[in-house]
C-alpha cells in the first residue's frame, strides 16, 4: 500500500467508506435497539442513556476492525486501511482518540485533510494514525 495525498480521490475514498461503513453501522443499530426494545417489553426506549450506549456500540464496531487487519469493511472496499504512524496495528488508546475526534468534529477533521500537506485529518493527527491506500493494480 502506498500513500497518495495529493490526489481527489484520497479524500473521496476516505468518504465513501465512511458511508459504506455507516450503512453497516446503521445495521448494527437496527440490531442493538431491537433486542433492546424485546427486553424493554416492546416499548420504545426513550433513555437518553440508550443514545450513549449506540455510540459506545459505533466505537467497538470501528475500534475492533482498525485493531483487527486496519480496516473496516467500508475500507477494505475502498481499498484504504489505517495504520499507526510507527506501522503497527492500532493501540487501544489511538482507537478512542481517532473515534472522538473524527465524531466530535466530523466535517471539520476532513476539511483538514483536504489542506494538509500529509492529507491527515484531525482525528490522525490526533491519534497519531495515517491512512494508506492502494491504487488499482493494472493488469498486461
Amino acid at each position: 500500500m502506498q500513500i497518495n495525498s495529493h490526489t481527489p480521490s484520497y479524500v473521496v475514498r476516505r468518504l465513501m467508506a465512511f458511508l459504506y461503513d455507516s450503512l453497516l453501522l446503521i445495521a448494527v443499530f437496527f440490531v442493538v435497539t431491537s433486542v433492546s426494545i424485546a427486553f424493554n417489553g416492546g416499548v420504545a426506549i426513550q433513555n437518553h442513556a440508550f443514545k450513549l450506549v449506540l455510540y459506545v456500540v459505533g466505537f467497538f464496531f470501528f475500534s475492533w476492525f482498525w485493531r483487527h487487519g486496519g480496516q473496516t469493511l467500508g475500507m477494505q472496499a475502498w481499498r484504504i486501511k489505517v495504520v499507526s504512524d510507527s506501522d503497527e496495528k492500532l493501540s487501544y488508546e489511538q482507537c478512542v482518540k481517532r473515534y472522538l475526534v473524527g465524531t466530535f468534529l466530523f466535517g471539520i477533521t476532513l476539511i483538514v485533510a483536504i489542506f494538509t500537506p500529509s492529507g491527515r485529518g484531525l482525528h490522525d493527527m490526533a491519534s497519531k494514525t495515517k491512512i494508506l491506500f492502494k491504487n488499482k493494480e493494472l493488469k498486461s
